[in-house]
């Protein structure tokens, strides 16, 4: 009964998701959250927005607010976070606490944080056997590497020594 609610909320647009994470002041550190939002709203459409809770872009009360904005009466706060830490445990609820005392109309819902999946242990297993292909660490340039995804941006080094 609550699921169809929701269903119906998502479908007629008063619900919107916020992925809330850490943050970074590197440039391009927050990519691979925005791709994951970029995908929801690509499949589930609606309002999909994107927080951290440090770093130099869009604060919660920012994100809630253009929810708010667009109409939303439901909000699902998703923490995009692997570790149930001071941020879950008091940081989040804090905020989401003082954030909707100031909207009572709207339901705020704090997700479950990414955590543990058995999903997450087959992307490990994957990380693994791409990691066997690697260079030795002592190989690796003195700056930055980008480990995101696809070979023409990681920035990964391929053992090639005997090809």
């Amino acid at each position: 009964m609550i699921e169809q609610a929701m269903r119906a909320e998502w479908k007629n647009g008063k619900q919107a998701v916020i992925l809330i994470g850490h943050g970074s002041r590197a440039a391009g550190a927050d990519d691979d959250m925005e791709r994951v939002a970029e995908s929801l709203r690509s499949t589930r459409g609606g309002i999909v927005e994107l927080c951290r809770m440090s770093g130099k872009v869009t604060p919660f009360t920012e994100a809630f607010e253009k929810c708010i904005g667009q109409d939303a009466k439901e909000i699902i706060v998703i923490p995009y976070f692997l570790h149930f830490g001071v941020h879950l445990r008091q940081d989040i609820p804090e905020m989401l606490r003082e954030a909707v005392g100031k909207h009572p109309e709207v339901r705020l819902v704090l997700g479950r944080h990414l955590g543990y999946d058995d999903t997450l242990v087959t992307l490990v297993e994957r990380r693994i056997a791409e990691s066997e292909a690697l260079c030795d660490v002592r190989d690796l340039p003195q700056s930055p590497i980008d480990r995101r995804p696809g070979p023409e941006k990681t920035g990964l080094h391929l053992d090639t020594k005997g090809e």
